[in-house]
């Protein structure tokens, strides 16, 4: 399913939310019957016993049995009924969120906040996590690996253009297929991982052959637990006194007491994960059942074919294991069986046959967890465009948005600087857009450099390293100043540049904490210093003077600005980016406004 100019995406959301909900009530009242069933048989459990021990009647217990098998088969049933239920009821859930989000409401959803870092060379200027960031805009992904590779991803451009071009075939395979999306992310909701639970696993894929799987050890616990066994055949049939399986079942316990350290030190490390692990297998097993043209999600698919009959398998063995966190269980098991031997040694067993394709399997979830992400961003975006890539200039594009913003509230612009322009240098007065067009620019080369859709007819960059300083803050616990903050950012920016490193900078009025003199001279010294190295700065500043470094530098510095204009006493910006120095001002009047002068 893929929209169109003409596809209404909020009725879209709400027809699946209305038609999810219905099946959801359907399997509420399902399983409500169930529940009465189920109270029915159990109480039919209860009579017919008590029936038959008050009357010592053999079709009394026959019916009990019988209640007893109903009531099982009602157990199974009704979980399927509730899974079901959960189902709908998350997928209603999925398509009500989107629904808010095209409305503008992006509450429901994580906003990244723990990936803030003010010091980052980009993310804290322009707003790509925190409340109404870009990263509460496109993170869909529904296990914490994937959240952590999409953050990552936003951090961190791709160095190579291949990989770009890669992912963005693999976002346009995957942006019509939402019933896959959303199904993806019903699995996904299930059993959330904890921070250790995949640490602990790579940790035990990783770690040598236990001493417990040697031949010597194996030989024993298979002997031990037959002979426990053929002595619990013959103490039933009364051919050995009760007394004899109770000595093996102790021999054995002692058995298992001389390896109780390493026991409890593996299932330390794998307790626990039985959940986790079925639902990645779950996840698997959905990725492949679907067909994919795209050559990175069909190289995907062939690392992981299959992929989910091991981890169940694995997931099977672990939920046994976990069997010795009951008491009484574990007692029963080992005295009889010896199996936490026997759980260990298979584990080792899959642990030699996976250990190297397991990563791979498990990357391929967390890969399409995070690409899903993006694809629903397209799908919600559809007149978004695909980037190109140029090596003429760094940045050419029309109709250029700002991702974060309401469309009906977004003017879009065309910014097509020459080739040989280093330095832009953006005048405007206040609020009149400058700050905006900033982030509209770092926003959509992140999004480009991940291989997503950006908010442009058209977009063509050259896959360049992006350097704001744009909300540059001082730290009274570093005991650092706002303009020694600032001067440390440039600093960064220009050893980057010296190093050779291609570069996109976005400066937001620079060396503010200085006299006006001064910050010239700097801003200038500055400018002079980026028309040496490979980059394009686009400088916003309310300091005009710095529009005549245009004549002194025709083909490396030009000028742009945002202008206001002043109608019966009320100010009015268009919002429209324009070649030139920007002429009016409206500081005085906004003061006048707001009653500071007159």
């Amino acid at each position: 399913m893929k929209p169109n100019a003409h596809t209404d995406l909020h009725t879209l959301y709400s027809t699946r939310s209305s038609a999810f909900s219905a099946k959801e009530n359907h399997f509420k009242k399902k399983a409500n019957r169930y529940a009465a069933l189920r109270l029915f048989f159990g109480i039919s459990i209860i009579v017919s016993l008590w029936m038959a021990i008050t009357y010592l009647a053999i079709s009394w217990l026959a019916v009990a049995l019988v209640a007893t098998v109903v009531y099982i088969a009602l157990v199974f049933a009704h979980a399927k009924v509730n899974k079901q239920q959960v189902k709908f009821r998350r997928l209603k859930m999925i398509n009500e969120v989107e629904k808010s989000a095209l409305s503008g409401d992006y509450t429901s959803l994580p906003s990244g906040s723990p990936y803030i870092d003010h010091n980052h060379p980009f993310t804290f200027d322009i707003d790509i996590f925190g409340d109404q960031s870009l990263f509460q805009y496109v993170n869909r992904t529904c296990t914490s690996s994937g959240e952590r590779l999409l953050a990552n991803n936003l951090k961190h451009k791709l160095v190579a253009i291949e990989k770009i071009i890669e992912r963005q075939k693999a976002i346009s395979a995957l942006t019509p297929l939402l019933d896959f999306r959303q199904q993806f992310m019903v699995i996904g909701a299930d059993n959330p991982e904890k921070p250790e639970d995949l640490s602990q696993l790579m940790a035990w894929l990783a770690s040598p052959k236990s001493t417990l799987n040697r031949p010597l050890i194996r030989f024993l616990s298979f002997l031990l637990s037959g002979i426990t066994f053929a002595l619990f055949i013959l103490a039933l049939a009364e051919l050995v006194p009760y007394v004899s399986l109770v000595l093996s079942v102790l021999i054995n316990l002692a058995f298992i007491q001389l390896f109780n350290h390493t026991i409890n030190k593996t299932h330390a490390v794998i307790s626990r994960k039985y959940n986790l692990l079925r639902k990645y297998a779950y996840l698997l097993e959905l990725l492949n059942l679907q067909t994919f043209t795209d050559p990175f999600l069909t190289s995907l698919l062939e690392k992981s074919d299959q992929a989910h009959v091991g981890i169940k398998r694995l997931s099977i063995l672990m939920s046994f294991f976990d069997q010795r966190l009951n008491d009484l269980v574990a007692v029963v098991l080992n005295g009889f069986f010896l199996s936490d031997i026997h759980c260990i040694v298979g584990l080792d067993k899959w642990k030699n046959k996976h250990q190297e394709s397991m990563p791979s399997w498990l990357d391929s979830i967390f890969i399409v967890d995070e690409l899903n992400s993006f694809a629903n961003f397209a799908f919600n975006n559809p007149s978004y465009c695909f980037p190109q890539f140029t090596s003429s200039t760094f940045i050419e594009t029309k109709g250029l948005g700002h991702p974060l913003m309401r469309k009906n509230a977004c003017v879009l612009n065309d910014f097509i600087p020459s080739d040989k322009e280093k330095v832009v240098v953006l005048t405007g007065a206040n609020m009149s857009g400058k700050s905006t067009f900033l982030r509209a620019i770092g926003i959509n080369t992140v999004l480009a450099n991940c291989g997503a859709p950006v908010y442009a007819t058209s977009f063509a960059f050259n896959n360049a390293e992006v350097y704001t300083s744009m909300r540059v803050m001082d730290s009274l616990e570093q005991n650092t100043s706002y303009f020694y903050a600032e001067l440390e950012r440039l600093s960064l920016i220009m050893n980057k540049l010296r190093s050779g490193q291609k570069m996109i900078i976005l400066l937001d009025e620079i060396l503010k904490g200085t006299n006006s003199a001064d910050k010239l001279a700097g801003s200038i010294g500055l400018i002079e210093e980026f028309l040496r190295h490979d980059c394009l700065c686009i400088i916003a500043t309310h300091d005009l003077d710095l529009g005549k470094l245009e004549s002194k530098y025709p083909l490396g510095v030009s000028n742009y600005c945002f202008e206001s204009r002043l109608e019966a006493n009320e100010l009015y910006f268009d919002y429209k980016i324009n070649k030139g120095i920007a002429k009016n001002k409206n500081t005085t009047h906004l003061m006048q406004k707001a009653g500071l002068i007159k």
